[in-house]
Order: C-alpha cells, then sequence, then structure tokens
C-alpha cells in the first residue's frame, strides 16, 4: 500500500510543467483517548503526518496521504490513508472536495480487556471521503471538516474531524494553523468481543500547521 499510494502521489507530481500545482505538507498532535468495547482505556500523543497534491487539470483527481501510529495496551492503529478525490464546489466562501480513501491497516490489533483475546489484522479497506471549509466573511478564518466512511473487509470504518484553521497571510505560500476534534471508530465481528460492541475507538482535540507551496 505505501509503496502504491507514494507512486500515486509521484505521478500526480511530475504533471505537465503548464499546470498549476499545488503541494500541501502538513503535521498534527492528536490527543487521543481510547476505548475498546465501550470501556475507557489509556490516553496518548499521537503524531500525524500527511501531504496533498492538487492541480488544474481536468478529469485528473487531487490526492492526499496521510499517516498516523498509535499503540496502547489493548489497541493499536498503523493507518495509512490515500485520499483521491474531486473538488465539487469552489467559492469565496464554500469549499467542498469528494471521492474514497484508501486505507491499509498494517500491523493494527485488537485486544479484548476482559480476557486478553487478541486479533491482528493487516487489511485494505476503503470509504468515502469528504472535506468541506467554510470561510468566515472578511477573515482568514475557516471552519473544516472531514469524514471518511465505510463498511469493507469486515471492518465498518468512521474518521470524523471538525474544527478551525487560520490562514496566515505569507504571499503566494500560506502556512494553515488548526485545531479541531477527532474520532477514529472501527467495528468488526471478527474483535473477539465478551462484554460490549466489538470495537475500537479514539478520540480528542488535535492541533497542527500546513504549509502549501
Amino acid at each position: 500500500m505505501y509503496a502504491k499510494a507514494t507512486l500515486v502521489m509521484l505521478s500526480i507530481a511530475s504533471l505537465p510543467t503548464q499546470a498549476e500545482v499545488t503541494i500541501n505538507l502538513g503535521a498534527d498532535l492528536w490527543l487521543a483517548d481510547t476505548k475498546v468495547n465501550e470501556v475507557r482505556q489509556d490516553a496518548g500523543m499521537v503524531p500525524i503526518l500527511y501531504s496533498a497534491i492538487s492541480h488544474d487539470i481536468s478529469y485528473l483527481p487531487n490526492a492526499q496521504i496521510r499517516y498516523l501510529s498509535l499503540d496502547e495496551d489493548y489497541m493499536a492503529l498503523n493507518k495509512l490513508d490515500l485520499s483521491i478525490y474531486y473538488p465539487l464546489l469552489n467559492h469565496d466562501l464554500l469549499y467542498f472536495d469528494a471521492g474514497v480513501t484508501f486505507t491499509d491497516l498494517s500491523n493494527t490489533k485488537y485486544v479484548n480487556p476482559e480476557n486478553g483475546a487478541r486479533a491482528d489484522f493487516n487489511k485494505l479497506i476503503w470509504a468515502w471521503y469528504a472535506y468541506a471549509e467554510i470561510t468566515l466573511p472578511n477573515s482568514h478564518w475557516d471552519v473544516i471538516g472531514e469524514m471518511n466512511f465505510g463498511d469493507s473487509s469486515g471492518i465498518k470504518n468512521t474518521d470524523l474531524m471538525a474544527g478551525m484553521q487560520y490562514r496566515v497571510p505569507m504571499g503566494d505560500s500560506p502556512m494553515i494553523i488548526k485545531a479541531g476534534y477527532r474520532v477514529i471508530d472501527m467495528e468488526s465481528k471478527d474483535f473477539p468481543s465478551s462484554k460490549g460492541d466489538p470495537m475500537i475507538f479514539a478520540n480528542g482535540f488535535f492541533a497542527g500547521a500546513e504549509y502549501s507551496f
């Protein structure tokens, strides 16, 4: 999955020189509380790295790759997302993308807190992707939101984000400072559960920065 995601990003990055291409590089720090089978577990600081490429070539989608690694006593997530999407709405005050996300869950684990039963899985799943920005009039502030939702390979996956961002004016290469709340919920009948819904769950506030050029 990593090699394929890198190939997609490099292919888009090598677009014809006359195309207008924007590359975004960003990092977030997520304070994630975890829950297994609806029972609260550990909390941890999770770094998130991502890169996105957008362009003005008709019919060719934009792409984003994002990675996070969360490892606690009863759950672990190694989540590599490749989102491929199209801008459906681009207005001065409203921006909206839609597409699909492919996720590699290599070295991901679930441990039942009740009896220690464990499930390890290395699966490729997919989800519908949507992202939106609403700009506050006469300001550099945006309300932002992202949704990934799917049910594939026996895993029901939800990844939601909502927050605010501030666009720091820096000429043609702006920096964005953002903060918000993120939730990841994964449910599967393959998780050995003796109490509560078979699920792994992480939620919490995040803050980060993004630079485009």
